[in-house]
């Protein structure tokens, strides 16, 4: 039997614990040049759906936690790889150079979270939140023919280091949120509109980001108080890294 060659074509894969909220399947996502990705989303060891509405409470013992499901989400590249010499050259070179992949995850991670954009705004439930790479379980980038890409299998990969958590990497969180639940401090209203503003920037959201940075600011001049100069520096570098997109 003859088998037909198929094209060979970059991914970047990411394996999130817990359910993202998106059904499986592939999903067909164009970028502003015309470009074509597909976003391919799976998910392994869900539990199967309840056969009746259980109504009440019902007696458990206690004992270890429950397998967490683990979702996993592969976006392919726009441009296909000629053939397996170019697609390995390409491999190794990629993986070879941290800023390329940084920027090839990153864009994985906007396709991601348009469709979670989406799904937040159809099923208007604002609890379905977007990811970051950092909360990746692993990260792999590779190339594979659309076949095994649908399958969740690939030709080659190789899977990536974790991404630096950002500040999470240089501070001790628990010191702020110890701080808040004991009343001590309090997160300023302007602090949650800037970090979702600068979220919409990640994500190449100009129109909600300038409309965030608004909103900080005006909450900011509504209730100032102690550190309000510090945030407004942060609003401040937000808006000129907006401007600079």
């Amino acid at each position: 039997m003859i088998r037909v060659a198929m094209s060979l074509l970059p991914f970047v894969q990411l394996d999130f614990p817990g359910l993202l909220g998106l059904p499986e399947g592939r999903y067909l996502a164009r970028e502003d040049d015309g470009a074509e990705r597909v976003l391919i989303v799976q998910s392994a060891g869900a539990p199967a759906p309840p056969g009746r509405l259980r109504r009440r409470a019902r007696p458990v013992d206690p004992g270890a936690p429950e397998q967490v499901p683990v979702s996993r989400a592969t976006v392919t590249g726009s441009e296909p790889l000629d053939g397996t010499g170019t697609a390995r050259e390409w491999l190794e070179s990629i993986a070879a150079d941290p800023p390329g992949r940084a920027a090839q995850v990153r864009s994985a991670v906007r396709v991601l979270n348009r469709a979670l954009g989406a799904l937040r705004a159809g099923a208007r439930d604002p609890l379905v939140q977007e990811v970051g790479a950092t909360r990746a379980l692993a990260i792999r980038i590779g190339y594979g023919d659309g076949e095994e890409l649908a399958e969740g299998r690939w030709t080659e990969a190789r899977e990536l280091p974790p991404p630096r958590r950002g500040r999470l990497d240089d501070i001790d969180p628990q010191t702020r949120v110890a701080a808040v639940l004991a009343r001590r401090e309090r997160v300023h209203p302007a602090e949650t509109l800037l970090e979702r503003a600068r979220l919409d920037i990640e994500q190449l959201r100009p129109v909600e980001a300038r409309l965030g940075l608004q909103a900080a600011r005006a909450a900011l001049d509504e209730e100032p108080g102690e550190g309000s100069d510090a945030l407004a520096a942060r609003i401040a570098e937000a808006e000129q890294r907006l401007t600079a997109d």
